[in-house]
């Protein structure tokens, strides 16, 4: 509506009025999504904005890190690499040129349950990216060639990621501690001994198993509808055939039974003090009502204007930071609680407040005011989904993650009817155990000496 004004000015009113009825129209439809599904299995799902003068492709294979074999851990990302290293169609470097000449980027990524392949384009090359995608769905070329120098790409990856991060191994033995038998126990690079054990031949045994179009789907998002961009797909990707899948086959995450296991470490890198307070709690993406409490909970919790921030940052000085993150995958993940605290502050101070301040928040309800404010903020973000692609391309990942696709076009509705009281259920869910892991990390020297520091060997 902004740049309409712009654009006409103030004296051509019934114009004006018009383009904002039309606006208002596409509107309405545009964020409910339009679905297929090709006789080969492969999933379209279309979310179209008549204003948008781009296009952007998902395209999502169910398959991650939790579903590669166990001494090749990460392997899922390693293929996600080798997709851009030729194709039947499109030798090595070939996207790139084509991408180049035409204004196009591309990305992709890999976690625990799916990898991504992503395309944004100008909307008339809409054609480029489905080619690319279906040409390297069925034909891809995996060599020794291509692998050897892509397999060091991958491990300077992890090291810049991880190994560069002053607390990278509490970071990985927590995340084995909150997932002790669970695949979600490692992150998705892997360890460095994962990486140097994959082999071209184990890269083109996972891609026979799981790349078909009865285990993918392809989002469009951009101009057009279902109509104008199903034959299209039909045309790339109908006659690849469909495989039969392999079970997906999980270890599950027995119960730790309240135990919380604490990790320390101190680093000379490290500036500052991070303690993460991580609890074990479900997966509530393909249940809406309960995701978005959830995602309110989380938006009232965290902001610098927020009681908590406001109280233990500004107030108090406790800490420099405060904030908490909702996880979720296929599987169950976790809810932590994260602070920053200067050297000279004191942890077990900061921890105290917290867990009183959360206490609080038990017994006496949450924030109203900070209730609000969160939910505005995303009622916002939802009044501009229009404004360009960033809502539609969140909305998209959220489907592709397991939210209901029938409750896309309800989710407007479903977010202003979340209350506050459904908000602090969530917290009690989060709270109904003690933490799975609790991890302290702190400068060289600023650690608390323990009894076993007096029988090291100096």
């Amino acid at each position: 509506t902004r740049s309409i004004r712009c654009i006409y000015g103030g004296s051509m009113r019934y114009i004006l009025i018009l383009l904002i009825s039309i606006f208002i129209s596409s509107l309405d439809s545009a964020i409910v999504p339009q679905t297929a599904r090709l006789s080969n299995g492969l999933k379209v799902i279309v979310f179209q904005n008549p204003l948008l003068p781009s296009v952007y492709t998902l395209t999502k294979y169910d398959v991650g890190t939790a579903d590669d074999p166990l001494n090749m851990v990460g392997l899922s990302h390693m293929l996600e690499h080798m997709m851009f290293k030729g194709s039947s169609k499109y030798p090595v470097g070939a996207i790139d040129n084509i991408l180049n000449s035409c204004g196009g980027i591309s990305n992709a990524h890999t976690n625990y349950d799916s990898t991504w392949y992503i395309f944004a384009l100008p909307a008339a090359q809409l054609d480029i990216a489905l080619d690319i995608e279906a040409d390297r769905m069925e034909k891809l070329n995996i060599t020794d060639e291509e692998f050897r120098p892509e397999q060091k790409v991958v491990m300077e990856e992890r090291q810049m990621r991880l190994g560069n991060y002053p607390f990278r191994t509490s970071a990985e033995i927590c995340q084995r501690a909150i997932y002790t038998a669970h695949p979600y126990g490692i992150f998705p690079i892997g360890y460095e001994s994962h990486i140097k054990a994959y082999t071209v031949d184990a890269l083109r045994a996972h891609y026979e198993k799981w790349y078909a179009p009865n285990n993918a789907t392809i989002v469009v998002i951009g101009p057009y509808d279902l109509a104008y961009v199903l034959p299209k797909i039909e045309d790339k990707f109908g006659s690849i055939r469909p495989k039969e899948l392999s079970e997906r086959i999980r270890i599950p995450e027995p119960d730790h039974d309240g135990l919380t296991t604490t990790l320390e470490q101190e680093n000379s890198r490290a500036e500052n003090i991070y303690v993460s307070i991580s609890y074990r709690v479900p997966t509530l993406i393909t249940k809406p009502e309960a995701y978005l409490a959830m995602s309110m909970l989380v938006g009232t919790l965290n902001g610098s204007d927020r009681v908590l921030y406001q109280k233990m940052v500004k107030e108090k000085r406790l800490a420099l930071g405060v904030s908490s993150g909702y996880a979720y995958g296929k599987d169950d993940m976790d809810f932590t609680f994260t602070l920053i605290l200067a050297p000279s502050m004191n942890v077990e101070n900061a921890e105290k407040f917290l867990f009183e301040q959360l206490a609080e928040f038990l017994k006496k309800g949450l924030a109203e005011k900070d209730f609000y404010n969160a939910k505005q903020e995303q009622l916002n973000a939802f009044a501009f989904a229009m404004d360009g692609e960033a809502f539609l391309v969140s909305m998209a990942n959220s489907v592709l993650d397991g939210f209901p696709l029938e409750a896309v076009s309800k989710y407007e509705n479903i977010l202003k009817a979340t209350t506050i009281e459904q908000a602090h259920e969530m917290l009690k869910l989060i709270l109904v155990k003690p933490p799975i892991a609790i991890s302290r990390n702190y400068p060289k020297g600023k650690m608390p000496k323990r009894h076993y520091h007096k029988v090291l060997v100096q």
